[in-house]
Parts: structure tokens; sequence; C-alpha cells
């Protein structure tokens, strides 16, 4: 299976006791996304991710998600930017990059593991509208997500720009 992932709204949203608690900082991006996905997976939201040789990464959306979650405002830069990005994916078990790299009409994508895991093919092409569309579709539904659970995060920077944003990395 090629790289691929995505956030998948449950049939049913459960409640969640987490939207109720305060925040301890509204303006620390990282703990957002932690406290984000956090709610995420309490109302049943999963998440899926696979490639490199290995249809399913065993993802869950508290903690293993968030590390994606938490490097999308630099990636995404550097990818509409430069064509350029890195994503640590550093939870126990996990613990594996992936480099992106603009060629032409689409990005080479580069796995390099930190485990046992070996990647095969540890190179994948994606084409550059594709993996756009994925990362377009994850922040629009983590963010319809939050919303729907009526969590505030959804109305803070930079998740209050997701639900209408549309990620060219063409």
């Amino acid at each position: 299976m090629p790289f691929d992932f995505g956030l998948s709204r449950p049939a049913r949203l459960s409640p969640s006791n987490l939207v109720a608690e305060p925040l301890e900082d509204r303006h620390d991006h990282e703990y957002l996304a932690m406290r984000g996905c956090a709610v995420l997976a309490e109302v049943g939201y999963t998440f899926h991710i696979g490639g490199f040789g290995r249809d399913d990464w065993g993802f869950d959306v508290p903690y293993d998600m968030s590390t994606l979650v938490e490097q999308l405002p630099e990636l995404l830069d550097g990818l509409a930017t430069h064509g350029l990005g890195e994503v640590d994916f550093y939870s126990q078990g996990v613990e594996r990059s992936v480099t992106f790299e603009r060629s032409a009409e689409a990005y080479v994508l580069r796995c390099r593991s930190r485990t046992s895991f070996t990647p095969s093919p540890d190179v994948e092409h994606v084409g550059a509208a594709r993996l756009g569309e994925l990362f377009t579709r994850l922040t629009t539904e983590f963010s319809a997500g939050l919303r729907a659970a009526g969590s505030e995060i959804a109305g803070l920077h930079p998740f209050d720009t997701w639900h209408s944003r549309h990620w060219t990395l063409a």
C-alpha cells in the first residue's frame, strides 16, 4: 500500500468530558494538538496511516496522531514554500521519520526507521495534488471534529482556519 493517511469520524459522536475542562494554555500549539487529539479520541475518531510496506502503522488518535498534528504547521509551510518537509513520528513503537521532497508534480517520500521495522520500499512517490488532498482532508476533519465535539480548540489558531483551508502543494 502506498503512503496514505486519514482521520475517520464515527457514525455517532460519544460525549466528551475533556471539552468541559479548562485549557491550560491557549497559545501552545503542541499542547493544543495533543488535547485536540485526546478530545477526538474520546468522541470516537480513528486514524489510519500506512505505507512503506506496512498497510497499518497501528496509530492511535490521542498520542500517535498528535505527533503528526503538532508538526503540521511547520510541515505544511515547508511543503508549500520550499517543497521540503519532515515529520518525526517519535511515539514509542513507531519511531520513524518521513521526509518529503518536491520533484516535478510529485513528492519523493523517504522513510527512516529507528526500530526493527524496515521500510520496504524506503522511498515512495506521491502526486503533489494527492498529498495536498490528504492534508486538506486531515485538517478539515480535525477542525470539524473539534467543532462537533464542542471543543474551544476549534476556535484557536491555527485550527480555526483549518476548516476552510485547501493545501495546494502542486
